[in-house]
């Protein structure tokens, strides 16, 4: 029974995508899908939120790590689930259908120098394409483009003013979008060998464009 939990961390990653893809494109469409601040029900949200995290920060501060090592743990937290949980999780579903399973190719496991040092400073190392980096960057982006533009959408037709029935969610986004701040980094400015490849912001780019223009359109 204690190590049944494993047996369900797959499944993780449904809620988890949820979280990051759903509330962002209502948020660009300006459909509200949690309570304005005004409404009595924004309480239990605003608690269970504030109180997950703080708890979490405390052990793990109390554990002796910093508040960085506590926050790269929570991008970990968020990139297993959206790529080795989904993958695994797709996998069982195949196997179950009889399907031939998907192929696992092994990365470079050689470190050079440099590498070692980037490591060293707690920079993400990327470098090859893999399907992995492609739903990070994917969502990455997506959060990005619907921030940015959600605001923008916001501001410009309704006012800050209206901001408010959808603050749950743009706040939402915008965490997403801070805790991506590396993928960007690897993606636009790292020039060395453990940015992200082209290829891969490239498909990427191609995943999320018809959701941010033509999804709003339509709807």
């Amino acid at each position: 029974m204690g190590y049944s939990i494993c047996g369900f961390w797959a499944a993780n990653n449904f809620p988890t995508l949820y979280y990051v893809t759903i509330p962002s494109l209502c948020f660009l469409n300006g459909i509200s899908l949690f309570p304005e601040i005004t409404n009595p029900w924004f309480v239990p949200f605003a608690y269970v939120a504030v109180a997950a995290y703080s708890c979490s920060l405390v052990e793990s501060l109390q554990c002796g790590d910093t508040a960085v090592e506590w926050w790269n743990a929570q991008r970990m937290w968020l990139f297993r689930r959206i790529t080795s949980y989904l993958l695994a999780a797709i996998d069982t579903i195949r196997r179950m259908l009889g399907v031939t399973e998907s192929g696992f190719t092994l990365t470079a496991k050689v470190i050079d120098p440099q590498a070692l040092e980037r490591y060293k400073k707690g920079m993400m190392l990327f470098g090859s394409f893999s399907m992995m980096f492609v739903i990070i960057t994917t969502v990455a982006l997506l959060n990005l483009a619907c921030m940015m533009l959600g605001v923008a959408k916001v501001l410009l037709r309704k006012g800050a003013v209206s901001l408010g029935a959808m603050f749950v969610q743009a706040v939402l986004c915008a965490l997403i979008v801070a805790i991506n701040f590396p993928v960007y980094e690897a993606m636009f400015v790292r020039k060395d060998s453990g940015r992200l490849p082209a290829s891969v912001s490239v498909v990427s780019l191609y995943i999320v464009l018809p959701f941010c223009i033509l999804l709003p359109t339509k709807l």
